[in-house]
C-alpha cells in the first residue's frame, strides 16, 4: 500500500529520527522539532497555561515607552546569520508568509513586546500589519544609505532614508550599524561627518536619534566628533559558545567584514568581539542603551544571555525569535528582570 506522507510530517520525523540518533543538545533544536511537531499545538497549550503572565516591563527613551524585549526585525526579512549553515536564510524566508509574520506580531504584541527593530524597507510590511490585524507595534528603525554604498554612505541618501522612514511611521530611528561602521573604520572625516549629521537630523525632525554599531570603537570615534545620540543601539552578547573564536585572534573592526575559512578568525560567529570593553564603556554612558545580537544569532540560550545583558547594563534588549520562541522569551525575560541582582545592577537603569 502507497505511504502518503505530508511535507510538515516528513520534517518532524527526519528531526526525530536525527534527534534520536544524535541526541538533541540545543535549545533551537528542541524548539524546531516541537514546533514542527505539533502544527502549532504547543505555543496554543502556552498560551493557556500563561494566561496570568505579566507583559514585558517597559522603560522610556525621550518620552517614548516602549517593552523592554524588542523584536528583532528578522520576523519580516528572513534575514539570519547561518554561520556555515547556507540554507539557513532560505528556510527562515519560506517559513515566514505573511501569514506566518503577522501571527507572530499578534502574539508578541499580546504578550507584552510591543517595539520590533525592522529595516526601513520593512516598514511597509509592518503597516499592512497594523491596518490588517490592528496592531500598534513601534518602530525601532535602523536608516542606513544604499546597500552598494556600505562603505560609502552620502547625506543625500541618508537623509532620503530618514524621511522616507519618517513618511512610513517610524517610532525612532538609529544609523544602522553595518553603515555606520563601515563609515567610521575609514577614519575619514567626511564619512564620520555623514553620520553624526544623521543623528542631528533624526533630532532635528522631533524623533529619538540613535548611534548603532558592533564595535566600541565607533562609539569612541563619535566621542572624538561630538555625536551625541539620545541612546545607543550597540550589540552585547557574552562569548561563552563554542563557535566563537579565540578572543587572542579577535581585531577591532572585524564584525561584518572579511570572513575566514579559519575557525580560529571571525567568520560571521560573533557580534561583540569585547563584550568586557563594552559594558565598561557603557557604565560610563548616562543615556540608554538598545543591545542586540543578544543570543549571538541563536548560540546562546535566552536565559544565559537575558541576565548576561540586563545585569551587564542593557537597558533594552533586541531579541530575533520565531513565533514558537516568544512566549517563552516573555517568561524568561520577565523572571530576569525580577531578580534583585539584575534590578540592583551596577549600571544604573537609564530606561
Amino acid at each position: 500500500m502507497a505511504c502518503r506522507i505530508d511535507r510538515r510530517s516528513f520534517l518532524g520525523q527526519s528531526i526525530a529520527a536525527g534527534a534520536a540518533y544524535a541526541g538533541i543538545r540545543s535549545f533551537e533544536e528542541k524548539n524546531l522539532l516541537a514546533a514542527v511537531q505539533d502544527d502549532g499545538g504547543r505555543t496554543r497549550e502556552l498560551k493557556k497555561t500563561t494566561q496570568n503572565e505579566p507583559k514585558i516591563p517597559t522603560g522610556k527613551i525621550g518620552k517614548l515607552q516602549m517593552s523592554r524585549i524588542i523584536a528583532g526585525g528578522n520576523v519580516i526579512s528572513g534575514w539570519c546569520h547561518n554561520r556555515d549553515l547556507l540554507y539557513v536564510s532560505t528556510l527562515a524566508a519560506h517559513y515566514l508568509t505573511e501569514e506566518k509574520q503577522f501571527d507572530t506580531l499578534e502574539l508578541m504584541e499580546e504578550y507584552g513586546i510591543d517595539t520590533i527593530s525592522p529595516d526601513p524597507s520593512q516598514l511597509g510590511i509592518i503597516n499592512k500589519y497594523k491596518r490588517e490585524r490592528g496592531g500598534e507595534l513601534q518602530t525601532v528603525v535602523g536608516v542606513r544609505d544604499d546597500w552598494s554604498r556600505l562603505g560609502k554612505p552620502t547625506w543625500s541618501g541618508m537623509k532620503e532614508c530618514i524621511d522616507r522612514s519618517i513618511d512610513e511611521g517610524a517610532t525612532t530611528m538609529y544609523t544602522q550599524g553595518g553603515f555606520t561602521e563601515h563609515a567610521m573604520k575609514q577614519g575619514k572625516p567626511e564619512l564620520i561627518e555623514v553620520i553624526a549629521k544623521a543623528v542631528e537630523y533624526i533630532k532635528e525632525q522631533g524623533y529619538p536619534a540613535g548611534l548603532g554599531c558592533h564595535d566600541v570603537k565607533v562609539i569612541e570615534v563619535g566621542d572624538e566628533y561630538g555625536i551625541e545620540p539620545d541612546y545607543y543601539f550597540k550589540t552585547f552578547h557574552h562569548d561563552n559558545y563554542w563557535s566563537a573564536h579565540p578572543r587572542e585572534n579577535r581585531k577591532h573592526w572585524s564584525v561584518d567584514a572579511e570572513r575566514s575559512n579559519d575557525h580560529n578568525e571571525y567568520h560571521d560567529n560573533i557580534y561583540d568581539l569585547f563584550p568586557d570593553k563594552t559594558e565598561a564603556l557603557m557604565a560610563g554612558k548616562k543615556k540608554p542603551w538598545i543591545a542586540f545580537k543578544t543570543l549571538a544569532a541563536g548560540a546562546i540560550h535566552p536565559e544565559s544571555a537575558f541576565k548576561f545583558c540586563f545585569k551587564g547594563g542593557a537597558d533594552f534588549l533586541a531579541v530575533g525569535m520565531f513565533d514558537f520562541q516568544v512566549i517563552e522569551n516573555t517568561i524568561i525575560a520577565n523572571r530576569i528582570l525580577a531578580m534583585d541582582e539584575v534590578r540592583n545592577r551596577a549600571r544604573p537603569w537609564y530606561a
